[in-house]
This record gives structure tokens, C-alpha cells and sequence, in this order.
């Protein structure tokens, strides 16, 4: 069974972000969602950014979806109300923030191909992100690669076909399904909470350096 990985980017707002920080929001907001995972599932969505599909070159898709202390009160929030307990402000500041922005890389592949790429070119040699603001390329601060998975799917049905040629009989065929693997990463980069009223580009560069980019509206991100 083949293994992969998943990276994460994170992003520090700066010294003001906690202060600036809504806690009555972000706890409101997480408390309409029935459980954590609903939050991070469908509270997240607009700041999930595509970056490529499973039709780009490499043969791989990319997503980023970026966060910060506001989503981690929010989905805290949002745990709370799954375990029908109360969460107040005084809660949420007693949680581990950190100030950061923190963007959430996927990476998918379906096929072997694919797989041996994606091995290669962003687990075995590790993937970089930036941010370009204004001509600026803002540096991440730290990054890792924190999980690895095999997605592949079998179906438990088998296809099979029988020839026979002259006296020689040939049974072939398998089980249905494909090969897939998912890999996550974490990055952290230093922003400036100014820059969120601006449109601007994230930027994922393989071990090969090609450039893989998306556009990101970092109002919708950074609360």
C-alpha cells in the first residue's frame, strides 16, 4: 500500500492580529454549524482556492485554503456545540493562538503516474508556497508536511474475460477500482493585516520549480 503525504502553509498576521481578533463573531459563527468538522468542511469553503486540476501537467490537483486564529475559535466554537457545552470569550482566549494566517495545502493524485509525481516532485523533495502582494513574494516562515494518505479505491466487484484459441483457454481480468494518494502541507508566513483588502496570488513551486498559481481575494481569509 502506497503512502503519501499532506502540507499545510501558515501565515503570521502580525503582533495587532489578536487584539483585532472577534471573539463574539467567531463564536457566533462557529455555533451555526452542528459540529467541528461541519465548520471546517463547509465554514471554510470560500477560502478553499484551486490551484490546479487533475488535468494540469503533472497530472495532479492542488487546493489551498487559508485560516487563521478567527477559524480556530470558530471551529472551536462549533465542537462545543457538538458537545452540548458552553463556550464563552474567556474560552476562546484561553485557546493556543498564535497570530498566524495558516494555508492548508491538498495535493491529489489518481493513477500511478501521477503518484510517482507527486512522490517526487512534493514529499520526497518538499514543495515551497508563497505569496506575491503588490510585486512583493512574501516567504513562508516555517512549513512541514504533516500527513500522507492512500486514497485509492477497490470496488468489490471483479470484471473477468475468457478466451479460448484453439485447445489454449485464457482467463484475465481484476478487481475495478484505481490507485490515488493525497498529500498535506504546512507553511507560516508574516502578513501584514493591511494586505487583506487586496486581491493577490498564492504560488505552489514543486521540487522541479514549476510554478503553480491561483488568484486570492485575502479578505475573505483573513478576518
Amino acid at each position: 500500500m502506497k503512502r503519501f503525504h499532506t502540507v499545510i502553509i501558515a501565515m503570521t498576521l502580525g503582533s495587532s492580529s489578536l487584539l483585532a481578533l472577534d471573539y463574539g463573531k467567531a463564536i457566533a459563527e462557529g455555533q451555526s454549524f452542528k459540529s467541528r468538522v461541519g465548520y471546517l468542511e463547509k465554514g471554510l469553503k470560500k477560502q478553499r482556492i484551486q490551484i490546479a486540476s487533475a488535468w494540469a501537467a503533472d497530472g495532479t490537483s492542488k487546493y489551498v485554503t487559508l485560516f487563521t486564529d478567527y477559524d480556530a475559535v470558530a471551529s472551536a466554537a462549533a465542537q462545543a456545540r457538538q458537545e452540548m457545552r458552553e463556550f464563552t470569550i474567556e474560552d476562546a482566549k484561553q485557546l493556543p493562538l498564535s497570530g498566524l494566517t495558516f494555508a492548508h495545502v491538498e495535493i491529489h493524485a489518481r493513477g500511478t503516474i501521477p503518484i510517482m509525481t507527486m512522490s517526487k516532485r512534493y514529499v520526497q523533495n518538499m514543495a515551497h508556497l508563497v505569496l506575491e502582494v503588490d510585486g512583493k513574494v512574501i516567504q513562508p516562515i516555517s512549513k512541514q508536511v504533516t500527513s500522507e494518505a492512500d486514497t485509492s479505491v477497490v470496488i468489490p466487484v471483479a470484471f473477468y474475460s475468457y478466451w479460448q484459441s484453439h485447445n489454449v483457454s485464457i482467463l484475465t481480468g481484476g478487481t475495478l477500482g484505481f490507485d490515488g494518494a493525497k498529500v498535506e502541507m504546512e507553511f507560516a508566513c508574516s502578513l501584514d493585516p493591511s494586505i487583506k483588502t487586496k486581491t493577490e496570488k498564492v504560488i505552489l513551486i514543486d521540487a522541479l520549480g514549476n510554478k503553480h498559481d491561483a488568484k486570492v481575494d485575502l479578505s475573505r481569509a483573513l478576518q
